[in-house]
């Protein structure tokens, strides 16, 4: 408000009748930089307006599951393990046995696994056979089609390409694999994908089946 004087004093010349009384009226602007900056003294109410606090559910949950001295001790903590692996996490989900709650009972289970043919034994069957061709079912040809660098489709390719390393790395050590695999139960996240891409190219090969008999139908005389 001081910087008003210096630029211009037009404000005094209606001595606050009207609505500028907003700026003539201010401490800054009668007293000053010099006592402004001093502090404007007990006879101007500094006290902030009173308000109610903002509410929303983001909020409300911050609050209750312990403000911001809860999410400072989620910061700073140190866990005495690390984390699983993403992989290792995903796998963890697709678990569909209730058996599998603890440590000993996923013990057991690699023991129930490694001697099941359905089920362990099919996935290393799979593996070993040639791999089915894993991709998103996009369009990914054409001019100005930028598909193929979009997230979906580099998931695929991705998960097509650990495929191919598994199928290497079993071909080359397979003891050494298939006990990794067991070990922490990997296999069943990379048998769900290895199922998923049997089963979308089974439906891809039917549906070129579907086209080319429709258009040779079509074709005829």
């Amino acid at each position: 408000m001081f910087g008003l004087r210096g630029i211009n004093n037009n404000y005094a010349d209606k001595a606050g009748t009207r609505s500028d009384f907003l700026v003539v009226g201010h401490p800054e602007y009668n007293l000053g930089k010099v006592m402004a900056e001093n502090g404007y003294g007990p006879v101007w109410d500094q006290s902030a307006t009173r308000s109610t606090p903002k509410k929303s559910p983001a909020i409300e949950r911050f609050r209750n599951t312990g403000g911001m001295s809860r999410l400072m001790r989620h910061i700073t903590e140190v866990p005495a393990q690390p984390r699983l692996s993403l992989r290792a996490r995903a796998a963890f989900r697709s678990q569909s046995s209730p058996n599998l709650g603890n440590a000993r009972d996923r013990q057991e289970n690699f023991a129930t696994c490694a001697g099941t043919p359905s089920t362990f034994d099919a996935f290393i069957a799979d593996l070993r056979s040639p791999l089915p061709q894993y991709s998103a079912n996009r369009i990914t040809a054409g001019y100005a089609n930028h598909i193929r660098s979009q997230p979906i489709c580099r998931h695929y390719a991705a998960m097509h390409e650990e495929l191919t390393d598994l199928q290497t790395r079993l071909q080359r050590c397979p003891e050494q694999t298939k006990t990794a695999l067991l070990a922490d139960e990997s296999w069943r996240y990379y048998a769900s994908h290895l199922e998923q891409a049997k089963r979308s190219e089974a439906r891809l090969r039917r549906t070129k089946q579907i086209a080319t008999a429709t258009l040779a139908t079509s074709a005829l005389p």
